[in-house]
């Protein structure tokens, strides 16, 4: 992937990372709200303490409101660097090096799959490859929750269109083009539900791993 410099620049400088974050996160009521997204539809939707996975964890800040809400939470990443992090801040995280579009981990374990902010970080195969991998590791009736961009237009199009310049890759601008909700469906979801956020720059997007149809 190709890198703006100031992404360069926010990922080796964490104070500059998490000041552009808290900015961008203000439409949705803070950066603590926006970690807070997909845990808040998450959570109704499980039987407590069912086990949840998220995705391309990274320090952990996601998974901490699952954690809250007593669920036990595994965090994948490639970083282990972040994994590390994320363990320090988080002793009850379970931490799993791997890709998440080929999880090192056993199919059907999870009652539901989280990913925030991170699939435009994917080329479409890699995405669409992830999203699969997400429905295998996910048991017969659970939830995935998908936090992301979403494209707007006109004048509120012009704050994305810089954020992604400056901040973003390729990879980001291909995501806006796609249809996430419809990748969902032609991977095997079902009831996708797709919540605009942000005054339309972000989608919460839940799907459901649909029950086996039952034996005649």
């Amino acid at each position: 992937m190709s890198r703006r410099p100031l992404r360069t620049f926010a990922y080796g400088h964490p104070w500059f990372y998490h000041l552009v974050t808290g900015i961008s996160a203000l439409p949705v009521g803070g950066p603590q709200r926006l970690r807070q997204l997909c845990a808040q539809r998450l959570a109704p939707r499980l039987p407590p303490h069912a086990p949840v996975l998220d995705l391309c964890c990274g320090d952990g800040a996601a998974s901490a409101p699952l954690l809250a809400r007593g669920f036990p939470v595994t965090g994948l990443d490639c970083s282990r660097q972040a994994l590390e992090r994320a363990a320090r801040t988080h002793p009850g995280l379970v931490t799993v090096e791997g890709l998440a579009e080929q999880p090192p981990l056993a199919p059907g374990q999870f009652a539901g799959v989280q990913i925030s902010l991170a699939l435009h970080e994917f080329h479409r195969p890699a995405r669409l490859a992830l999203l699969a991998a997400a429905l295998r590791l996910l048991q017969p009736g659970g939830w995935f929750a998908a936090l992301d961009l979403h494209p707007t237009h006109g004048l509120l199009g012009w704050p994305q269109q810089w954020f992604i310049h400056l901040f973003e890759t390729a990879t980001a601008v291909d995501f806006l083009t796609s249809n996430l909700a419809a990748d969902l469906i032609a991977t095997g979801y079902g009831s996708v539900a797709v919540e605009t956020l942000a005054m339309g720059a972000l989608q919460l997007v839940t799907a459901r791993n649909p029950f086996p149809p039952s034996a005649p």
